[in-house]
């Protein structure tokens, strides 16, 4: 195994997280020098000279990489991220102790939006510009813009590339491996600016714009407010983060093809649309429910407020407009369906992804045919070819993996204490990378009070959550070379 390859490559990771803290120090030094400019400015130094030291000693020339060295850096680029990330926050203080801040940090760079403040609007702007800026390298990816500064030369790159893209989606971004990275790092940008212009269009002011783009095109969920995206009482406001959460929630791949005219077209793939009309139907159920129930008695507020907070859990961003854990028993399971099932591969979000139930169910589907007729010859197609026995054996597997890893989290956080509900639907959030469950750590609620132990879990839950569970647990199958 080389050591020195792998540092390099780290390295190269924590340079991304060290220039968005400077950016961040930057920003509350626009701020008058806010109590949060020596914090961000001491650890983007300290982390600036810890990814900068390897690459400096192990010098050009080191290109190749194998699988376990690929997995080694893929997992310690994102856990060591995390630690660094938590350092503006320990050194800033208030509520942030050191798990608090662990928790903060996880939190933010895998996008799930959970969080542990009871008072987000007393954060200083430097350090809520950098809480919001880790939504935007968790978003792309802490791996993928080490891509954007690696030499395009070696297989580095590619095999990079290769761990980071899953199973599912790698049909869709049939481009090369440089290729793959601009069209990522285009549709993302494009996305965040114009998301930005039109919350400043819709009465946003600047600052709150472009860091609450960061959350809603990441589908992460930090706001700027106590009150999530709800505290702005625009319409307009929730409409367009309702409409970049859809556009999150898709196959970049897909995106990028059908922008540029390519042969593949988003609104001709099966998963797309397999994608929308459950969205659809979530709406129809919970809006039905709403106003059988009687909680509310305007219908279009009814189907407002069902149609954000599907669309907001589906894309596994988050964000909330009300306290969902009021709403009727039936709407809950609804909304906790689509905390696992979430977006399409290829895109921000987190969960099972769309693609996977999908295959799943058409698997199921031809198993139940040839169950009834023993000699039939059924095809299970995908990308317009039939699907591959491993590739059907790799979904039927991570779906497992990923019921075994909620249960068990989940019983791992009602031995802290934690009550049921709150350890099921807070490990359904953790392990999505969704972020508000239902309980005391409802939607407009936070993880206070979640014990210490329980905090650091989650932490690791999101992170294997955010890496896929074959990249997070081939860490523990690798043996020494």
């Amino acid at each position: 195994m080389n050591l020195r390859v792998i540092s390099k490559n780290i390295g190269l990771a924590l340079l991304v997280d060290a220039g968005f803290m400077f950016l961040s120090a930057a920003v509350a030094a626009y701020y008058h020098f806010d109590s949060s400019f020596a914090p961000l400015l001491l650890s983007a130094l300290l982390t600036l000279t810890v990814g900068i030291l390897p690459i400096i000693f192990v010098g050009k020339g080191q290109n190749r990489i194998t699988n376990v060295e690929g997995l080694l850096i893929l997992f310690l680029a994102w856990f060591l991220s995390c630690v660094f990330g938590l350092m503006p926050y320990a050194l800033w203080g208030g509520e942030f102790s050191l798990e608090n801040a662990w928790f903060e940090s996880v939190s933010g760079l895998t996008a799930t939006g959970a969080t542990i403040l009871q008072d987000i609007e007393s954060l200083p702007r430097g350090l809520l510009f950098w809480r919001q800026a880790t939504h935007f390298i968790g978003g792309l990816g802490v791996v993928v813009f080490m891509m954007i500064i690696l030499p395009s030369a070696g297989t580095v790159k590619l095999r990079m590339r290769q761990l980071e893209v899953s199973d599912t989606s790698a049909g869709e971004f049939n481009f090369r491996s440089n290729k793959i990275v601009g069209v990522v790092l285009t549709i993302y940008v494009s996305a965040m600016v114009l998301c930005s212009l039109l919350f400043l269009l819709a009465g946003m002011n600047l600052f709150e714009s472009v860091t609450n783009a960061f959350s809603v095109v990441a589908t992460g969920g930090f706001s700027t407010r106590n009150a999530s995206i709800g505290a702005f009482g625009s319409r307009w406001i929730e409409l367009i983060a309702m409409f970049f959460m859809l556009v999150s929630s898709m196959h970049y791949g897909l995106l990028y093809s059908s922008i540029v005219g390519r042969n593949l077209n988003l609104f001709r793939n099966p998963v797309v649309k397999f994608f929308f009309a459950s969205i659809g139907i979530g709406i129809v159920l919970v809006f039905t429910a709403l106003m059988i129930s009687g909680t509310y008695t305007n219908p279009l507020e009814a189907l407002h407020q069902a149609a954000f907070n599907v669309i907001s859990l589906g894309s596994s961003t988050g964000m909330a407009t009300v306290d969902t854990s009021v709403w009727p028993p039936f709407c809950m399971m609804i909304l906790l369906y689509f905390s696992m099932q979430c977006g399409c591969s290829g895109s921000t979000t987190g969960g099972v992804k769309v693609d996977r139930i999908w295959l799943l169910f058409r698997a199921m589907r031809a198993q139940i045919v040839r169950t009834i007729h023993p000699n039939a010859v059924v095809r299970v197609n995908w990308n317009g070819s039939a699907a591959e026995v491993g590739m059907i054996n790799s979904v039927t597997a991570y779906v497992v993996m990923y019921f075994i890893i909620l249960l068990f989290c989940a019983t791992f956080y009602s031995a802290c204490g934690m009550d049921m509900v709150d350890s099921f639907t807070g490990s359904c959030a953790c392990v999505s990378n969704v972020g508000p469950a239902f309980g005391t750590i409802g939607s407009l609620e936070n993880y206070a009070q979640v014990p210490t132990v329980a905090k650091l879990m989650m932490g690791l839950e999101m992170i294997v959550g955010r890496l896929g569970f074959y990249a997070a647990f081939s860490i523990f199958a690798i043996r020494r070379h």
